[in-house]
């Protein structure tokens, strides 16, 4: 009898065990089971209070009217703190639907929960000036569940205009009709890992993050390919839009020290160096180009169509410009990331390969145009 039950306890100690789906390598699986089974009540709130009071906010943001799903992930999150099912978090959690200068000084990072009828649950990614890990962190917890999810691209869906002050966001887009219950357990899975950053999935994250880096840019590395046609010779544009999609992943790697405290430790600062030259080895291994990966800060451009202005906000400017001037069909979600590209170091034609990277075809005269339009408004001013 004492045989078997050593048998039975070694066979579950070393035995085969089910293995963890994605999701639970960044949460534990009680943690998700308790999201998923929180029955709401009255009392639950739509806040919760972070442990530390110095460690900023998690926003749930929504548009005015909308905001019924992003209310209940944050509901299902405070009823759970309260009754001691999971852990408070160390940041805040709150759900807003308009920004101040307190929204903006606090906030670390946005999980935006756009409400929609007639589109199904998707994942839209933050643009590519704020890259950041929450694009990772709700597109694995958004397939939790074995759902199939379409990630997009980012599109102005009324997400809160944090990008220029830096600040990350990501958008959820339910459908109330089949997706509700879904994206409110994803926003709320979302919004409870960032907020406990760094927790016992960090390590699990960092192998995500190198994951997910190869597969968007698998992702460019087709869009090249197409660019370079039946004879697959690279042209400037091509290197511009493989450059600046490795230079995204990079920041994104780097978006993990918002998150941890400071200094950095020396061990976790190695490691990610270590996933930025990883994420830079796709450059050769595409076999578009021979010559070795330059960062876009440090290209060296030709003397033609070389535009070396730099333009620099002006501190509390609230001036604006018709995006029209750039000439292309979403020239309001390219106005949008032209100001967030602009810190006082990227000069004109940095500026307009970062956005051409992004969204297509978008000229060089025509990003001057606009920023010149701007500095006319007193948005920027241009050196």
């Amino acid at each position: 009898m004492i045989a078997l039950l050593l048998a039975v306890a070694l066979a579950l100690q070393f035995g085969p065990r089910t293995p963890l789906t994605p999701a639970e390598t960044l949460l534990a699986p009680a943690l998700l089971r308790a999201i998923d089974e929180q029955v709401l009540t009255a009392e639950s709130s739509a806040q919760t209070a972070g442990s530390d009071p110095g460690g900023g906010w998690i926003l749930l943001s929504c548009r005015e009217g909308e905001c019924g799903t992003a209310s209940r992930a944050a509901r299902k999150l405070n009823a759970l703190v309260a009754a001691k099912r999971i852990p408070q978090p160390s940041r805040s959690i709150r759900v807003v639907s308009a920004i101040n200068d307190l929204v903006a000084a606090e906030t670390r990072a946005v999980i935006h929960v756009a409400e929609s009828t007639d589109r199904p649950f998707q994942i839209v990614r933050g643009p590519w000036s704020t890259a950041s890990i929450g694009d990772e962190v709700a597109e694995v917890f958004g397939r939790r569940g074995g759902v199939a999810v379409e990630v997009r691209p980012f599109e102005n869906l009324g997400q809160l205009p944090l990008d220029p002050h830096g600040i990350p966001t990501t958008t959820i887009i339910t459908n109330a009709w089949t997706s509700r219950d879904h994206a409110a357990a994803t926003a709320a899975a979302s919004a409870y890992f960032l907020a406990t950053l760094p927790n016992d999935g960090a390590e699990a994250l960092l192998s995500h993050l190198m994951v997910g880096a190869h597969a968007r840019l698998a992702e460019d590395g087709r869009r090249a390919v197409a660019q370079m046609g039946p004879s697959q010779r690279a042209s400037a544009d091509v290197l511009i839009l493989m450059g600046q999609a490795i230079d995204r992943e990079q920041r994104r790697i780097r978006s993990l020290a918002r998150f941890m405290p400071a200094p950095l430790d020396a061990t976790l600062a190695s490691r990610m160096a270590d996933m930025e030259r990883g994420v830079a080895s796709v450059w050769t291994s595409l076999g578009i180009t021979s010559s070795p990966f330059v960062p876009p800060a440090e290209r060296i451009r030709g003397r033609g169509g070389d535009d070396r202005r730099v333009p620099a906000r002006v501190a509390g400017a609230t001036g604006s410009a018709d995006s029209a001037v750039l000439n292309v069909a979403n020239h309001a979600e390219v106005a949008y990331e032209i100001v967030n590209f602009v810190d006082g170091k990227r000069t004109v034609s940095d500026i307009r390969d970062a956005v051409m990277a992004e969204f297509g075809q978008v000229g060089l005269p025509a990003v001057g145009l606009y920023l010149e339009a701007l500095t006319k408004a007193g948005a920027i001013t241009l050196k």
